[in-house]
């Protein structure tokens, strides 16, 4: 089979929020129309191969950085469509837990059996998984919906409920997440309480924190992960808990209901609850939270019911949501800050033309879409500069001393004093001094001082002394693209439509311009 390795730069997309220190998270979303078989993810498992695998609601679906492979129990022996739990083993086949039973994905050969083995008690596994996992010496522990705790010794190819009743209730365990320590193994029970064991089974001890409370009597455990300092964290209906196991002290760090954690980094912990993701920075105590944009933001969660967090050998973080989907969110080797309607930016333009910087360091921003903006590197802020003669369109821009002038297509040239914000406005005209055409598409400015104009219809220079303009008649009727000036020969290139050969002209004994073949 083919290998294929999910890498950095599968997608160079994003996600969206402020963390304390102003980073803005940007995802990229896969749902069903991407090809997911079903929004609701409640696993996530990357491979030995590279490949994610996405348990759904309907569907297990296997990704290779491009396209999806379903797997369902129409086109496959899984038998059941509803994936709850995912894991793999030391041989690379995919335990595939379900709402109803085990089905255990062979690589080599591309397909499932049922997981069918009879426990010492008589019982398959037939409800719904909540966990798999391996142990110290690669046996298989699933947890069961009122089944209990099964474990799978490989050697002996034999089955056994090690807690398959509650000993204090005695009734059908419901075990909700289980991990193990050295010697001991921990298991949480729906609603009860966090026991270890230290006897295979025989005793459950309930957890005491160091000053001999147990803090999650009657809570429900969903997630447990190793932390650094010899810490854990859990995540629960009641929160997120940190355990430091050497002094057994407990702190609560979060008051919502957490479904699953992932560590980013040894100190970045990222925090999936019913309210959004948070991430919690462990060095400086910091969090960040980020949630559903209220506006069409394409870069933000897709969803706040988070289920599901995997982090990839590339270091990427991938987000199951309820609702939404997949959230991707890559490593990021060089950080770039991203700019597009959003929250606090809204009628900030899609479709960005040119750039000019200004003399205090400022840029300003024109787009297609939505017209002029200006941008404050230090602050971050954009706003934008509306004015009944600039249309927004804008697709030319130039900085000429105090003045910034600005081009569009169809709304003509306008020019801003930006000390006074005021604006004079130029449009075609029949005087062969003014525009030629109202569709601006080019302004350079020479090291000699000269402002050159290029529209659909021709170039033109600017005459400051008269205030109007001299039109170029050997590009009359030419579309003016762009304008260069270059360093040798005092020239000037003019890129423009349905030139069918090359040359060049020698205008005014000063210029020369060069002709191009825009379709070739």
């Amino acid at each position: 089979m083919k290998r294929i390795f999910i890498i950095g730069l599968l997608f160079l997309y994003a996600f969206t929020l402020y963390s304390q220190s102003n980073i803005r998270y940007y995802f990229k979303t896969l749902d069903i129309q991407d090809g997911l078989s079903q929004n609701t993810v409640n696993a996530i498992l990357q491979d030995k191969q590279g490949f994610m695998w996405f348990g759904t609601k309907d569907g297990l679906n296997r990704f290779d950085g491009l396209s999806f492979r379903i797997f369902k129990k129409e086109n496959s022996a899984l038998g059941n469509n509803f994936i709850t739990a995912l894991h793999e083993d030391k041989e690379g086949n995919i335990w595939v837990g379900t709402e109803a039973g085990v089905y255990v994905y062979n690589p080599l050969l591309e397909d499932f059996t049922v997981f069918d083995r009879v426990s010492d008690t008589g019982d398959m596994i037939s409800r719904a998984v909540t966990r798999i996992e391996s142990d110290e010496d690669s046996d298989i522990w699933i947890s069961v919906d009122y089944q209990g705790l099964f474990h799978f010794d490989r050697v002996q190819d034999r089955l056994i409920n090690c807690l398959h009743r509650d000993k204090r209730k005695n009734q059908l365990a419901n075990v909700t997440r289980f991990w193990f320590e050295e010697k001991l193994c921990w298991v949480s029970l729906y609603d009860d309480n966090l026991y270890y064991t230290k006897d295979n089974f025989k005793t459950l001890f309930p957890f005491q924190d160091s000053e001999g409370k147990e803090p999650f009597k009657d809570d429900i455990i969903n997630t447990w992960i190793m932390g650094p300092h010899n810490c854990w964290y859990i995540g629960s209906s009641n929160g997120l808990t940190e355990i430091n196991l050497t002094t057994g002290r407990v702190r609560r760090l979060l008051n919502y209901y957490v479904r699953d954690l992932g560590f980013k980094s040894d100190k970045e912990l990222w925090v999936g609850t019913e309210s959004g993701l948070y991430i919690y920075d462990l060095e400086k105590g910091e969090i960040a939270h980020l949630t559903v944009s209220n506006g069409n933001d394409s870069y933000a969660l897709a969803d706040n019911a988070i289920y599901s967090i995997c982090r990839d050998n590339e270091g990427g973080m991938w987000i199951g949501s309820y609702f939404g989907g997949v959230n991707y969110y890559p490593r990021q080797w060089t950080y770039f800050e991203k700019f597009y309607p959003r929250d606090d930016i809204k009628n900030f333009g899609r479709r960005v033309r040119e750039f000019c910087e200004s003399n205090d360091g400022t840029v300003w921003i024109g787009t297609e879409d939505k017209g002029l903006f200006h941008f404050y590197p230090e602050s971050g802020k954009i706003e934008k500069f509306s004015h009944p003669s600039i249309y927004q369109n804008v697709h030319g821009l130039c900085l000429d001393g105090d003045d910034l002038w600005v081009g569009t297509f169809s709304g003509g040239l306008s020019r801003i004093d930006l000390l006074t914000k005021q604006v004079r406005h130029y449009q075609k005209g029949i005087s062969p001094n003014s525009l030629d055409a109202n569709n601006v598409f080019s302004i350079c400015k020479t090291t000699s001082g000269d402002l050159w104009i290029g529209t659909t219809s021709g170039l033109l220079r600017y005459n400051r002394d008269t205030d109007d303009f001299t039109r170029m008649p050997e590009l009359a009727n030419m579309f003016v693209y762009k304008i260069l000036e270059v360093k040798y020969e005092s020239s000037i290139y003019a890129l423009f439509h349905s030139i069918f050969r090359h040359y060049s002209i020698l205008l005014n004994g000063k210029y020369k311009f060069h002709m191009v073949n825009w379709n070739n």
